[in-house]
């Protein structure tokens, strides 16, 4: 059985970051990157935008190109699954039947569409997207269709129907809370981005829930609970994903809502590390433990974990963010998404640089901004990172003249 010091087990984003937080540490070291899909590792959030649009290829959404991973010495094992991860004995089993010892691990498997019941990708006109592959079929069959209905309206759902308004396409959204973007907006920013949506002719309807595909064989309507009957010849489903635990619960890895980790991406087991959508983590700034899916985080986690893997011990030190993009618009999120509590307003929408502050506590816990200048950013995070206390700031937080800048300044100085 041969050994290999490093195995990274899942090739998405977080293991390809993993690869260049080895290579700072160990520049020798044995690496071996399994991966589900036969693609090298690419980034996602272009399968709902560009790739979608057929603006770009899967050529140019690869986190790095083959050379990248050849010139650092990794052994590419695409379209291969581990079927088994022993922590006693340091070794995984792959679907073809080998074995491998392994010094040091990591989990970054990912997540899987979370599929609605009675709603199969085995109907004509059915889609689910998390994949290249899914994206791709999804454009082709959006090239011939009139109608289409996106079942969810969290950032992928609100992606996918304006790419999909933009090809021509009438869509119609489809979301069981009562309004869009429910775990983190209030309903003030919720209607204002439902609105500017509405404006470009997407439709919405919300506190409903699909009851029934029409297929005859293949998909001409959906039923609601409500009754409602919406014609359309395309469903994309986007109502989340499930983290793929699986290998990390057969290790006998500490878990709840995914996989335990320490502040260096440690698992419960010294020698095998997660990272990305897996990865429950104690946030330094909010003093509790979270499961974030982003692109955010699966880079910085991949990262700091194949450094701390290689022999540093740097600790998790990065505010949780995401991003997402409809339309015209770009949308900015820092902190807590679980924090909506009282709202300080900055602008109206869609005033340039127009903010959306959480409070919670009287602290600053959260931030969304549209379309905000990049200068902005910086100080946005600051006041979140700090957890301000908001009642002294708030003229100035509100005011769209008055810079943030200076208030971090005055804050920092005090």
């Amino acid at each position: 059985m041969n050994t290999t010091k490093y195995v990274l087990i899942g090739a998405g984003l977080a293991s390809a970051e993993a690869v260049k937080g080895i290579r700072k540490h160990d520049k020798d070291g044995d690496i071996l990157l399994v991966g589900a899909e036969p693609h090298l590792p690419y980034n996602r959030p272009p399968l709902s935008k560009d790739l979608l649009k057929g603006s770009k290829t899967r050529a140019d959404i690869f986190c790095e190109d083959e050379g990248f991973y050849r010139e650092a010495g990794v052994e590419l094992k695409l379209g291969h699954t581990v079927t088994g991860l022993d922590a006693k004995k340091h070794t995984l089993t792959m679907d073809d039947g080998e074995e491998r010892r392994f010094e040091k691990a990591l989990l970054a498997t990912g997540g899987s569409t979370v599929q609605l019941p009675h709603v199969s990708a085995e109907i004509e006109g059915v889609h689910y997207l998390r994949t290249v592959d899914d994206a791709e079929s999804l454009e082709r069959v959006a090239r011939r269709t009139r109608e289409a209905v996106v079942v969810g309206a969290g950032f992928i759902g609100m992606e996918v129907s304006a790419t999909l308004t933009q090809m021509g396409v009438k869509v119609t959204v489809l979301e069981a809370q009562e309004h869009i973007w429910p775990r983190f907006a209030a309903p003030r920013l919720a209607d204002a981005i439902q609105s500017y949506y509405e404006d470009k002719g997407v439709a919405f309807i919300t506190g409903d829930k699909l009851s029934r595909l029409n297929a005859a064989p293949a998909v001409t309507s959906v039923t609601t609970e409500s009754g409602r009957e919406i014609s359309c010849q395309l469903v994309c489903c986007a109502v989340g994903i499930k983290p793929d635990i699986d290998l990390g619960l057969e290790a006998g890895l500490d878990h709840e809502n995914g996989l335990f980790v320490d502040k260096t991406m440690r698992t419960s087991h010294p020698d095998i590390y997660a990272a990305g959508d897996i990865a429950n983590f104690p946030d330094p700034y909010f003093g509790k433990r979270r499961r974030v899916e982003h692109w955010g985080q699966a880079e910085y986690s991949g990262g700091l974990a194949g450094e701390n893997m290689a022999g540093a011990d740097k600790p998790y030190d990065l505010l949780t963010y995401a991003w997402s993009e409809g339309f015209d618009l770009h949308y900015e999120f820092g902190g807590d998404e679980g924090s909506v509590g009282s709202v300080i307003w900055r602008g109206e929408f869609p005033y340039p640089n127009f903010v959306c502050f959480h409070v919670r506590d009287n602290r600053i816990s959260a931030f969304i901004a549209v379309n905000p200048d990049d200068a902005l950013l910086g100080p946005l995070e600051t006041l979140v990172k700090k957890r301000i206390d908001a009642a002294p700031v708030r003229r100035q937080l509100a005011d769209p003249d008055a810079s943030l800048t200076d208030v971090v300044s005055a804050i920092k100085s005090a």
